[in-house]
């Protein structure tokens, strides 16, 4: 991939939802697939160290950690971007169990209209993002599609569908 799109991809991700949560305002970005992986990996670290046994009795206790994982990436300060917590300790002491599933959905909301995925859009939605693109292809709308979006959008231009 070249330089030039790779710092389009990375400017296009710096989408920053800003959330109230008591009387703090809190920033959630849009995570990439590396903060995924990432998350994913240090929550299986963190059970590790605590020697926590994997299986079905503590597929809970690892879902709640990759949850809390995500949220110290995707939380941060809405001026600077940088993050609010430097460790899952550190946000699980301050947040309820209830504010964090609060902050998931919003973070779940910012994506969804940050980058809509096919599965999230009517027909009616599709078609007009279709006429957009085959208006001005070079629309920013493509950078914040999902890639099933953008699938489905190259099998419906190159092959419509018959009416």
């Amino acid at each position: 991939m070249s330089a030039d799109l790779l710092n389009k991809l990375k400017a296009s991700a710096g989408a920053v939802r800003t959330v109230q949560l008591r009387d703090v305002e809190l920033g959630l970005r849009i995570l990439t697939d590396q903060d995924y992986l990432d998350a994913g990996i240090d929550a299986l670290d963190e059970m590790r160290e605590r020697k926590v046994e994997f299986g079905i009795a503590s597929s809970d206790l690892f879902e709640a950690a990759k949850a809390t994982q995500l949220l110290l990436r995707a939380l941060v300060d809405p001026e600077t971007g940088k993050p609010v917590a430097g460790s899952p300790k550190q946000l699980r002491v301050v947040i309820s169990s209830e504010e964090k599933n609060w902050l998931i959905e919003q973070y779940v909301d910012h994506e969804r209209e940050y980058s809509p995925g096919e599965r999230h859009m009517t027909e009616e939605q599709f078609a007009e993002l279709l006429e957009t693109v085959k208006k001005t292809p070079e629309t920013a709308l493509l950078s914040d599609s999902s890639s099933a979006t953008l699938k489905r959008l190259i099998r419906t231009l190159v092959s419509p569908p018959a009416n």
